[in-house]
C-alpha cells in the first residue's frame, strides 16, 4: 500500500504589500523553498502564484525567485496553478470579473514565467469556491480545481477517485484539512509523525492526501519548517515506499474517475458551525459583520462606476482613455481579499489593511469621474457623481467604525 501525496503551496502578498515585508518572506520562505527542492530532485510541488506577487518580485529585483521557479518548473519539480491576480473571493464577484482576474493572471505569469506556465488546475483565492464560479473556471481551459475538504458533499471522503463536479465536469480535489492545518500551525514537524498521519487509513490498497497551506507557513510563520521539516522530509523520499510525493495533476491522472457532486460554497477557513449558519466566507462576507457589508457595497458601487463609463471607452481621448485604464487597475488591486480578511475580527483586525484596501477602490471612482468623454447622455456624469457621495458616506462610515 502507498499513499500519494501532494504539495500545494500558495504564495501571495496583497498589491498594497510593503517591500520590507516582502523582502523578508523572499529570504525567509521563497529562496529556501527553492533550495530545498533543487537540491532534492525527487521532490516536487503544485504551486499557486498570484501574478501580482510576480510583479512585486519583478518590481523590487527578487528575479532569482522567478527564475528558480522556471528552473524548477522546467525539471519537472514545480506544476503551476491558475487563479485570480489579484486575489479576489471570485464567489463576491460577477462572473465577468472572475473571467478578468483569471485572464489578467495568465497574462502576468506568462509574460514572467514564459511558455512553462500552462497550468491544468485552478486555485481559488482562499480556496473560496461556489457553484456559480465553475463554468467561468472550466470555459477557461482548468481541468482540474481544489477546494477544501469542508466543500466535500459526498458521503466519503474522496481518497482513492477524482469526483467531478456535477455541472461542469470539471475535476473535483479536495485538500485534506486536519492534515494541512496540523502542518501549518507546526503540530506536525517532523518526516515520521507526517508519515504515520498520512497512513491514517487502514487498508490494503492505495489512496491519496491532498495538501494545500500558504507557501509562507515555511520559513516565514513558522522559521524553522523548512530545515527541521520540509528539507528531511524531500531527502527521506527516494528510501521509502510507503508515501510518494506528487504533484497534483500526477495524482488526477493516477487515479479513476468517481461519481458526480455539487461541492458546498465554502472556503478554507470555513468551519462547520459558519456552514450550519449559511456563512460559507465568515472571514470575507459575514452578515453580522458590519465592516464586511460595507466593504461589499464599496466595491460593487466602484464597480457599476466602471462599467458604466466603459461603454463610453472609444468615444474617449488618449488622456481619458489612460484615466479609464487607471480607474480599471486601481479596481483590480483593490478587490484583493486581505481588507476584508483583516476586517473579520475573527480575530484578525488591521484598520491599516482595511484602509489601504479602500484608498486604492475610491481612487478607481475618482479617476472613472474624471474620463467620462464629452457629450455622452447627460445623465452619466450625474450618476457617476450619485454613485461618488454614496461611495464617500460609506467610506466615511468605515473610518468612523474603525
Amino acid at each position: 500500500m502507498v499513499v500519494y501525496f501532494a504539495f500545494l503551496l500558495h504564495i501571495y502578498q496583497p498589491p498594497v504589500q510593503i517591500a520590507p515585508v516582502i523582502k523578508q518572506i523572499v529570504r525567509e520562505s521563497y529562496l529556501p523553498i527553492i533550495n530545498a527542492l533543487r537540491e532534492n530532485i525527487g521532490a516536487k510541488i503544485s504551486l499557486n502564484i498570484n501574478g501580482t506577487l510576480t510583479e512585486q518580485l519583478d518590481d523590487y529585483g527578487f528575479n532569482e525567485v522567478i527564475l528558480g521557479f522556471i528552473e524548477l518548473a522546467k525539471r519537472g519539480q514545480i506544476e503551476f496553478t491558475g487563479s485570480g491576480k489579484f486575489h479576489p473571493l471570485l464567489p463576491l464577484i460577477p462572473e465577468p470579473e472572475v473571467v478578468r482576474q483569471i485572464k489578467l493572471n495568465n497574462e502576468t505569469n506568462r509574460k514572467y514565467f514564459g511558455s512553462i506556465y500552462n497550468p491544468k488546475g485552478f486555485f481559488p483565492p482562499e480556496m473560496a469556491i461556489s457553484e456559480e464560479i465553475f463554468p467561468a473556471i472550466k470555459n477557461m481551459g482548468f481541468k482540474w480545481i481544489i477546494a477544501s475538504g469542508i466543500a466535500n458533499s459526498l458521503p466519503e471522503f474522496p481518497t482513492e477517485a477524482i469526483t467531478r463536479e456535477k455541472n461542469t465536469d470539471l475535476q473535483l480535489v479536495f485538500r485534506d484539512d486536519y492534515i494541512s492545518v496540523d502542518c501549518a500551525f507546526d503540530k506536525i514537524n517532523n518526516v515520521e509523525a507526517f508519515a504515520n498521519r498520512l497512513k491514517y487509513k487502514n487498508q490494503n490498497h492505495d489512496y491519496y492526501v491532498i495538501l494545500a497551506m500558504d507557501g509562507e507557513t515555511f520559513g516565514h510563520h513558522v522559521k524553522h519548517a523548512i530545515s527541521n521539516f520540509l528539507i528531511p522530509l524531500f531527502q527521506s523520499l527516494p528510501h521509502r515506499n510507503d508515501i510518494k510525493i506528487c504533484t497534483i495533476s500526477e495524482i488526477v491522472e493516477k487515479f479513476p474517475q468517481g461519481p458526480k457532486q455539487i461541492p458546498k460554497a465554502s472556503s478554507w477557513s470555513t468551519m462547520a458551525y459558519d456552514l450550519d449558519q449559511n456563512v460559507p466566507f465568515p472571514l470575507w462576507f459575514n452578515p453580522q459583520n458590519q465592516l464586511h457589508q460595507d466593504q461589499h457595497r464599496f466595491f460593487m458601487l466602484a464597480l457599476t462606476a466602471v462599467h458604466l463609463v466603459q461603454k463610453y471607452y472609444e468615444s474617449m481621448n488618449e488622456e481619458q482613455k489612460s484615466t479609464f485604464n487607471n480607474a480599471r487597475t486601481f479596481l483590480d488591486r483593490g478587490i484583493h481579499s486581505c481588507q476584508q480578511w483583516w476586517a473579520s475580527k475573527r480575530p484578525w483586525y488591521s484598520p491599516d489593511m482595511i484602509l489601504r484596501g479602500l484608498s486604492e477602490i475610491i481612487l478607481s471612482g475618482v479617476n472613472i469621474k474624471r474620463c467620462i468623454p464629452y457629450g455622452v447622455i447627460s445623465d452619466i456624469p450625474e450618476m457617476i457623481n450619485t454613485i461618488l457621495e454614496e461611495m464617500l458616506a460609506i467610506q466615511n462610515q468605515i473610518i468612523m467604525s474603525l
